[in-house]
This record gives structure tokens, C-alpha cells and sequence, in this order.
């Protein structure tokens, strides 16, 4: 479970999230919608502990992102939007340097697990920079959930990824037990896997609810989120 409670964060011209409040719950999937600009990126990396926020708190399973940082990033898995990877390290060796940093004790077996489950166990070998797109985000994804965190963020998680992994990806996110909150423009991956919506706008939420409520009153999440936040 992840609160945000009275959220700011400003940038030198720009207030990117003003007074905002979430409540991402155990075994939901919440998603974040809105404009390039809103704040759903700089919010995901708030509550993973990647960028400092001027007031409010974020609390993650009752451990404060600022007061008790370790003990909140052992609970998370984060997946950027666009991860940065050291190019001439090979895949396996920049997942088994992540798992280092885990002290994951079953390291090497979650690394084939992963990798077998979403088709990139044979490129394991190969440099980083020779990668696709696609690739690098498997690879991401593979290190942002290895230590089977209680909750999990994710940007724009499907961009970039064939139909086949696409699809285990959203299996493995409906199958999760935890708290997961997914940053994205898709209407379609909202229907398919998120339970809540919060519509974002220059920072601040304009509106959410439970997604059949969203398509009840306008048909889909698409005309939601145009009618809401657009």
C-alpha cells in the first residue's frame, strides 16, 4: 500500500504536482492518466524515492520515502519509462548486478525465471546496446521485480513491447497480490487491467473513481479521460 497525502513538487517554472493526495491500495491496480506535462511520470518517481518533492509525505507500507527510505525502497519495484542502462554490460550481467544490490539470495534463479517467462532468456548474453527498445524494457521490467516487491510502479509499461510479452505483462500484473500503479496514455491497458483511475491535469487530480463507474457514465476510459482531464 502507497499514501500520498498534501503532495507539492515544483520545478523552476512549473508547479509538476500541486496539493495532490493518492491512496494506491493492496491488491488494486490504480492507473494515472492524463497530458505529457500532468505529473504522472515526476509522481511515479516521488513515491519511488528517485526525486526529492517539496511538502506533503509518501508512505509506503507504513515506512516514510524520506524518514525510512531503505526500509519503503525494499518494498517497491519501479519501471521507468525509459530505464538507463550501461550499454556494454551484457543483460545478464547488469540483472545479476541489480540482484547484488537486492542481496537477493535466489538471484540467478529469478533472472532465468523472468527471462524465460518473457522470451528474452537467449539474448541474456548479449550487450545492453545492441538491444531494442522492447528488449531493454524486459530487461527493466525483469529488474524492477525480481525481489517480488509488495508494490510496484509502473510507467508506461507496455510501450515498445510485442503483443505476446505485452500480454504476459498484463497477466503478471492482474495476477499480483500487491499494491500496483501504472503511469500510462493507453485507455486499452486501463480497461484490461486497472480497478481505479485518477485523471491528472497540470498537476492537479481532476477526477477518479472505479473504472466500471468511468464506463458506465461515459461508454469507455477513452471518452473518460477527454471528458475529464482533456
Amino acid at each position: 500500500m502507497i499514501t500520498v497525502n498534501n503532495l507539492t513538487k515544483r520545478y523552476v517554472t512549473t508547479v509538476a504536482l500541486d496539493n495532490v493526495s493518492f491512496n494506491f491500495k493492496e491488491s488494486t491496480v490504480t492507473a494515472i492518466m492524463g497530458e505529457n506535462g500532468a505529473g504522472k511520470t515526476t509522481l511515479l518517481k516521488i513515491c519511488a524515492g528517485v526525486i526529492n518533492f517539496d511538502q506533503g509525505e509518501v508512505i509506503v507500507d507504513s515506512f516514510s520515502i524520506v524518514k525510512d527510505a531503505i526500509s519503503a525502497r525494499k518494498l517497491l519495484g519501479y519501471l521507468p519509462e525509459m530505464p538507463y542502462m550501461y550499454d556494454r554490460l551484457t543483460g545478464r550481467e547488469f540483472l545479476f548486478y541489480i540482484a547484488s544490490l537486492r542481496k537477493l539470495n535466489d538471484g540467478e534463479d529469478e533472472i532465468n525465471r523472468l527471462s524465460d517467462l518473457l522470451g528474452i532468456e537467449r539474448f541474456l548474453d548479449q550487450e545492453l546496446g545492441s538491444y531494442s527498445k522492447g528488449m531493454k524494457q524486459k530487461i527493466s521490467l525483469i529488474a524492477a521485480i525480481m525481489h517480488r516487491p509488495n508494490n510496484l510502479l509502473l510507467d508506461e509499461p507496455v510501450w515498445g513491447l510485442d503483443p505476446l510479452t505485452s500480454r504476459t505483462l498484463k497477466n503478471f500484473i492482474l495476477d499480483r497480490k500487491g499494491a500496483t500503479v501504472i503511469a500510462t496514455h493507453s485507455p486499452q491497458l486501463v480497461e484490461q487491467v486497472a480497478d481505479v483511475v485518477y485523471f491528472l491535469k497540470q498537476g492537479n487530480v481532476v477526477s477518479y473513481g472505479d473504472i466500471p463507474s468511468f464506463i458506465d457514465k461515459n461508454g469507455s476510459i477513452e471518452e473518460a479521460y477527454f471528458h475529464e482531464a482533456g
